[in-house]
């Protein structure tokens, strides 16, 4: 046996490592069928930018902080003009907030008048024994609706203004399942879109034209007169 078979391989001194261990026989590594080409070797999340642009990774944002984790989506416009509008009538603001507060993702509030006068009543009932009667949450629905708020599809269902209010979400809706007269339907969950929804709402015909005209881009919203506010006031008795 020579020298250089006693120390083994032949070792460059300028590389100052050693050689790597030779592969043991029968442990040959398998090829994973992930790093397969065109098998199921995970694919990296591309996207392609335009030239000259970067882009930045944020954490998403959240919006769980409110009291009791619901929330809408509100025009500034609208709620500054509501607290200006019922300065002296003070039912149909409470009446208002209800339908507010009540509403299902798509703006649909589930609720009777009764539940409407029970719910604005609670506090007042606690502390006075008396409550809201549901003919003044009658007057207050009837108003709302004139000017353009509020909208009664059916018995019970009041569709608020998706241009002033309107909480986002997943709703569930009825949908044809052919594209004709009496044709079954079908329940799909949907993602709430506010412009698709103003539209369906301009084209429903038993919809009432105050209530679009409210819909309709670059809305106005309704101003007092003295003459009118005078008759309101008669009406609700100046509540």
């Amino acid at each position: 046996m020579s020298a250089s078979s006693a120390r083994g391989p032949d070792v460059d001194p300028a590389a100052g490592s050693s050689p790597a261990p030779a592969e043991k026989p029968g442990r040959r590594r398998r090829a994973s069928p992930y790093r397969q080409p065109g098998n199921l070797a995970p694919r990296p999340n591309v996207v392609e930018l335009p030239a000259g642009h970067t882009a930045k990774i944020q954490p998403p944002l959240t919006s769980d902080g409110f009291i009791g984790g619901g929330f809408t989506m509100d025009s500034l416009e609208f709620l500054l003009w509501a607290a200006a509008y019922f300065y002296d009538d003070n039912v149909t603001l409470c009446v208002l907030l209800f339908l507010m507060g009540s509403q299902e993702p798509g703006g649909l509030a589930c609720v009777t008048q009764a539940e409407i006068a029970e719910g604005i009543s609670k506090m007042m009932k606690e502390e006075t024994g008396k409550k809201r009667d549901q003919s003044q949450v009658s007057r207050s629905m009837s108003k709302l609706t004139k000017l353009g708020l509020v909208h009664m599809p059916k018995r019970s269902r009041y569709q608020l203004q998706p241009a002033a209010t309107l909480r986002g979400g997943s709703a569930t809706i009825d949908r044809p399942v052919r594209q004709r007269p009496g044709a079954r339907t079908v329940k799909e969950r949907v993602k709430v879109d506010q412009l698709d929804l103003l539209a369906d709402l301009l084209a429903d015909p038993d919809v009432p034209e105050a209530f679009k005209d409210l819909a309709r881009p670059g809305p106005v919203l309704p101003q007092r007169h003295r003459e009118a506010a005078q008759s309101e006031e008669k009406a609700t008795g100046g509540q």
